[in-house]
């Protein structure tokens, strides 16, 4: 591209020479002056074309810039200790275990103490002291202002029921978290430190984003709920709307021991989703965690495996590619600042 650039620049400055010449006819000024305009779109040709060649040369060294940051890391990996990495994949293995077995143990526990708790309250709160009469019997319904107030009353109860619920939940997802909290994190990040920049900054930014998500969705399950998933309160929207809104006549027993089904039914998927989710997002920074290890293991053995040989001929492959991107930069600057 630099010899055509020369060329033009010659003719250019030959023509410009015979146009200035008053020996030459007015003729051939002439045909000179047309053959410096001529000439002028192969200059702005070439500066554009330079200059998409000044990106395309911009990426090639980011790449070997890279490659060369890949050969530079090549040493701390081979010298990281193997039997460090092996113990602490073997307590993340431990973990994982550990995270799973006691996971579905508090996630049974929730449930059993959720529903025994909503049965409770519902024998206190609504059982006897709606559907009990004086006598102690059993009454088959409730109409007039009786009802009027256990309308009223209800929505109280299950506000009650929610808050319990929630707690339920935040204790049994805590005693999961403290385990869970115990891997070493700056450890595998300072594993990070041995690797070129890309792989690097990947790893942290998912190492970080898993492990922020999980504090948060530990630490405040009632928040960040599932996708797809309502808030206790708001899955019992319309179970409450249909025993109390808008009712004409009697509310009859069986009614509400339906309603208590709906509830139970309601506290068990709420429960279960929140858990399966954490679980399965602990479960999955575990993985990550793990994967990342075996990864820098098998990394670490082909390298140890390499000779001074094969690491001399990539030294010498990254310098010549230094060399010929310098020179193609020399010649697209050469091109960039010349005038026509």
């Amino acid at each position: 591209m630099n010899e055509f650039m020369q060329a033009f620049q010659n003719i250019a400055q030959y023509s410009a020479l015979v146009a200035a010449d008053d020996d030459k006819s007015l003729e051939i000024k002439k045909s000179a002056t047309t053959v410096i305009k001529s000439v002028q779109p192969g200059f702005d040709e070439l500066r554009e074309s330079a200059t998409r060649l000044e990106k395309v040369v911009q990426k090639c060294r980011n790449d070997i810039d890279r490659a060369e940051d890949v050969w530079t890391c090549k040493l701390g990996i081979i010298q990281a200790s193997k039997q460090e990495i092996w113990q602490q994949l073997g307590e993340l293995s431990g973990c994982h275990v550990r995270i799973n077995e006691l996971g579905r143990q508090c996630q049974s526990s929730a449930l059993a103490e959720s529903q025994d708790y909503w049965d409770k309250i519902f024998d206190v709160r609504v059982k006897q002291k709606w559907f009990i009469d004086a006598a102690k019997k059993q009454k088959k319904g409730i109409g007039w202002k009786e009802k009027d107030d256990f309308i009223k009353d209800i929505p109280i109860v299950m506000n009650l029921v929610c808050m319990e619920i929630d707690q339920i939940i935040k204790r049994s997802l805590d005693l999961v978290y403290q385990d869970l909290s115990t891997i070493n994190l700056k450890v595998l990040t300072q594993y990070f430190q041995n690797l070129d920049k890309q792989t690097k900054d990947v790893w942290n930014h998912q190492m970080n984003s898993t492990f922020s998500q999980i504090a948060n969705k530990f630490e405040q399950p009632n928040v960040y709920l599932p996708g797809n998933t309502q808030s206790l309160r708001s899955a019992l929207i319309s179970d409450l709307d249909d025993l109390s809104k808008y009712r004409l006549g009697d509310l009859f027993w069986e009614e509400v021991v339906n309603f208590k089904k709906q509830v139970s039914t309601a506290v068990d998927n709420c429960i279960n989703s929140i858990f399966d989710d954490r679980l399965y997002q602990g479960s999955r920074a575990l993985v990550k965690a793990l994967r990342f290890y075996n990864e820098f293991l098998e990394k670490q053995d082909r390298y140890q495996q390499e000779t001074p040989a094969q690491r001399q001929a990539e030294r010498a492959w990254i310098d010549s590619q230094w060399t010929e991107i310098q020179r193609l930069e020399k010649g697209i600057k050469v091109i960039l600042n010349s005038s026509p």
